[in-house]
């Protein structure tokens, strides 16, 4: 390991998981994995602080699943990156860091879900910039059965319902037709509550996500 590794902030999630903010070199150098220790690996990762108007100066967010307990070794397209983990508050985390860090976790794909599951805490309060566009998928509940409009199926659901958030994964869809397009999903339970008295939903793809508008049968 370096003598000198670059300082970085820990924000532990719960499953062992956790977000590692750093700040970013002039090089800008993409994240590919993590090149040491053994039994931490990247989940995903969002650059933060490039925007025009943007203070601190740009940092990197990297979503891992394993919590280095010293030095980790970031693997990126330029060289390896030695950083120093220090513990820190969640608190520091500003909205749009949030905000960028949802959305990485959103669109990773089914690899991505175990760190959206330890790592949601973290994000919640973000999902309320991602409302629905207009003409946006429906998710229809239909007694104990969820149909969504359109033809594309994702790999998840993530629901908001009355007892609070819960994460399904989409088991199987059977395309009908009649009346509009729309998918009979068959849901596996991953994590959280029962999808009764949905609120707002998102649906997971393997390279993106897509708020729903949710509505009655």
């Amino acid at each position: 390991m370096s003598l000198n590794p670059t300082p970085g902030q820990l924000f532990a999630g719960s499953q062992n998981t956790a977000v590692l903010r750093f700040p970013l070199p002039a090089s800008l150098p993409i994240p590919l994995g993590i090149a040491a220790p053994e039994g931490v690996t990247l989940a995903t990762w969002a650059f933060s602080g490039l925007e025009e108007g943007a203070t601190g100066g740009p940092v990197c967010l990297l979503a891992l699943e394993g919590i280095p307990g010293s030095d980790l070794t970031l693997a990126t397209h330029f060289r390896d990156l030695p950083i120093r983990p220090d513990a820190a508050s969640p608190d520091a985390l500003g909205d749009p860091e949030r905000k960028l860090l949802a959305r990485a976790l959103l669109t990773v794909g089914p690899a991505g879900l175990p760190a959206l599951a330890g790592l949601f805490p973290l994000i919640e309060t973000a999902l309320a910039a991602f409302a629905p566009e207009d003409g946006a998928p429906a998710l229809i509940a239909e007694g104990p059965h969820h149909a969504l409009t359109g033809t594309a199926v994702p790999h998840a659901l993530l629901l908001h319902a009355a007892d609070g958030w819960g994460c399904f994964r989409v088991a199987a869809g059977r395309l009908r037709f009649a009346g509009g397009p729309r998918t009979e999903l068959a849901l596996d339970p991953l994590w959280g509550t029962r999808p009764e008295g949905i609120r707002a939903a998102f649906a997971l793809h393997a390279h993106g996500f897509t708020p729903l508008i949710v509505r009655a049968a």
